[in-house]
């Protein structure tokens, strides 16, 4: 275990998550059931855990990993943490979530005869509309289903998701990014309930990062350690939080510990498109995948006076210090 003073601040809690339970590296770093502290949201308690107190003693812990998988989320648009999303915090109010159950969803074929909304129907109509039993296959779609008319030669086996059903309602997709008419037009969702997408803050299933306060505690723990929620067309990713490719990923360090050097593998002009080429070790690797895990790790954030000086453009998201309140010292 890491010494106290570099536990991670606790993270925003969901309901009943849908993610494997398995000592591992979760696939988006949303650690849905670790007590490893908590991070404090805008206008809430303060960290249990102050950055200012922070000491580079001990070794790092043994890190749990899952399989990251091959997907990055890039068929879909995101935007910066600056859109509104707040809960609802009325008290009277208190949100019916429903989620499905995906196993058996779009597995079996409808038997009514009833004219019906096949979007809110739980069972498949036509071949765009089935879902094969289990996740053994992955979200990638299928080339063969990306052209009309042509069969798959693997059939059923097929190690890829044949249509957009087999690659949105699966435990490492749903309900991790906001539906595409949230928050001020929802009701234009045909979807609703059957929708893969959340459509609150109560509904999703990661870890809210855009809601804590801007710390230095949350620039080392939280900062682009989760992928972008948003589906929105237009976002500017230099002002998110939140991670939109490889490259802007950050490994959460006090769960998958590396220290805070560049990994030789790590190719910073080249464009990464699957995680295992960038490195072949993947989330085990003990060093630095890109500047961001190197710059922001707590070994380094804010320990290094800004090139830039009076002339940095990236503000409190910069990983140096402009000035001697900003300085981090080890104690």
């Amino acid at each position: 275990m890491l010494p106290k003073e570099f536990s991670t601040p606790s993270r925003h809690t969901h309901s009943e998550s849908t993610y494997p339970n398995d000592d591992s590296c979760n696939y988006q770093n949303n650690i849905l059931n670790s007590n490893q502290g908590s991070a404090k949201k805008k206008g809430h308690h303060p960290l249990t855990v102050s950055s200012s107190r922070f000491q580079a003693k001990g070794t790092f812990p043994t890190p749990f990993f899952q399989d990251f998988g091959t997907g990055t989320f890039d068929s879909t648009d995101v935007t910066h943490s600056c859109v509104v999303s707040e809960p609802i915090n009325a008290p009277y109010y208190i949100p019916i979530i429903e989620h499905l159950d995906l196993n058996s969803f779009k597995t079996k074929l409808c038997t009514s005869t009833a004219q019906h909304n096949h979007k809110h129907c739980p069972f498949y109509h036509n071949a765009k509309d089935h879902k094969r039993p289990g996740f053994f296959y992955s979200a990638e779609l299928c080339e063969c289903a990306e052209k009309e008319g042509m069969t798959c030669p693997n059939g059923e086996m097929c190690l890829r998701a044949h249509n957009r059903v087999e690659q949105l309602y699966r435990p490492e997709k749903y309900k991790t990014k906001f539906c595409t008419f949230y928050p001020h037009s929802l009701e234009k969702c045909d979807y609703g309930t059957f929708c893969s997408f959340a459509h609150n803050e109560n509904d999703i299933t990661i870890e809210l990062i855009h809601n804590y306060e801007y710390d230095d505690d949350f620039y080392m723990f939280h900062f682009k350690t989760v992928w972008c929620p948003f589906n929105l067309t237009q976002h500017d990713k230099a002002l998110c939080v939140y991670a939109h490719n490889w490259q802007d990923y950050r490994r959460k360090p006090n769960v998958c510990a590396y220290e805070p050097n560049p990994c030789l593998n790590w190719k910073s002009t080249d464009f990464i498109l699957n995680y295992e080429d960038g490195c072949p070790n993947r989330e085990k690797c003990t060093k630095c995948h890109g500047w961001k895990e190197q710059e922001y790790h707590p070994l380094n954030y804010k320990v290094k006076s800004c090139p830039a000086g009076k002339n940095c453009t990236k503000g409190r998201d910069c990983p140096h210090f402009h000035n001697s309140k900003e300085r981090r010292y080890f104690l």
